[in-house]
């Protein structure tokens, strides 16, 4: 694996990706209001070219299914499924876009997983859409996007979660913003949405100690606008808040949702992370860790992957883990939330 070509990508496709998300968001600094088009046919989402999402539609609502086994993680398939369908949502004459859209996960384990990290030794192709896809999150101010969470969400999976507009949490929810154990940052924009939901001390709590928040955590942070002791419960009662939303005149929804964009970063914030990135990426000690972070985890359903963040803790921080009088086990511990 090179991540130092990954990175000399990076810088030369900036460019591209900010005149290409700037021109889909209107402007530098600001997001678009988005007209909406009246008396529009109706129509369905393209299937996903590369099987990795499903589509549930009715009248309003749209229920995207991830289905990319064995874990979701962020491959460029699914990366490119759903770059498609985000871009999809964006109004256009003579097609009529979902008033809500949800997104839940076939996998009762996983909602979405961290970004395939061996696409860091090739072109940042993957990496751009994935940050144009929280991009579109913000943008398509015509539609409310739901994520329904019932099952880990690592990494580049959270920086998406984070960018939708609400989050609802099941028994199985369990998020961490990872990164920072090694050596890397959040930068397809978590850090800075994370920053206005938790509030600055506790987002830094969250970022810096790669700490986990399990659902009661993270509805008391402020994560999660609720969470649901059962699954079936957590589907009921996000089918029947997006059925009420979608009840609702679509000009109202549009015009709400972009009133309240205010709260987010600004374009020009964004794009700034990334190139702060691009120095952090360069290091050699966080290269390593993503090395021996790919040979510790073959990215399949494994004890690995299930035990995100402390697998990667224990794996990149055995010596030092070992040189504490109780052999690290406070620290280990201090992965989660307790109130």
């Amino acid at each position: 694996m090179q991540p130092h070509a990954f990175i000399a990508f990076l810088i030369t496709s900036l460019s591209l990706l900010r005149s290409s998300v700037c021109h889909r968001a209107g402007g530098h600094g600001s997001y678009k209001h988005r007209d909406i088009h009246l008396h529009q046919r109706d129509t369905s989402p393209p299937p996903a070219r590369h099987g990795t999402l499903s589509f549930n539609q009715t009248a309003n609502v749209t229920r995207v299914t991830i289905d990319n086994p064995p874990i979701n993680l962020l491959t460029a398939g699914l990366i490119e499924d759903l770059h498609d369908f985000l871009t999809w949502t964006q109004p256009a004459p003579f097609q009529t876009t979902p008033k809500v859209v949800i997104f839940s996960s076939a996998n009762p384990n996983y909602f979405m997983s961290h970004f395939d990290l061996n696409l860091l030794s090739g072109p940042p192709i993957a990496l751009n859409q994935l940050i144009e896809c929280g991009r579109l999150l913000q943008s398509v101010t015509s539609t409310a996007f739901i994520a329904e969470i019932n099952g880990r969400t690592y990494g580049g999976g959270q920086e998406l979660s984070s960018q939708m507009d609400m989050r609802f949490a099941g028994p199985n929810a369990l998020v961490s913003q990872y990164e920072n154990s090694e050596g890397f940052v959040a930068q397809a924009g978590g850090q800075l949405f994370l920053g206005p939901i938790l509030g600055k001390a506790r987002a830094l709590e969250h970022l810096l100690a790669s700490k986990a928040i399990d659902a009661p955590a993270g509805t008391r942070l402020g994560l999660f606008n609720a969470n649901y002791h059962d699954a079936a419960i957590l589907r009921h009662q996000v089918d029947a808040l997006a059925a009420r939303i979608g009840l609702f005149p679509q000009s109202a929804l549009n015009d709400t949702k972009f009133t309240l964009n205010f709260l987010n970063p600004t374009i020009q914030q964004l794009d700034d992370q990334i190139t702060r990135f691009s120095p952090i990426a360069q290091d050699s000690g966080s290269q390593g860790a993503v090395r021996e972070t790919i040979e510790d985890s073959d990215e399949g359903d494994n004890v690995f992957e299930m035990n995100i963040p402390n697998t990667v803790v224990q794996g990149l921080y055995q010596q030092e883990l070992a040189a504490m009088p109780d052999a690290g086990r406070s620290v280990l511990a201090a992965a989660r939330y307790s109130f």
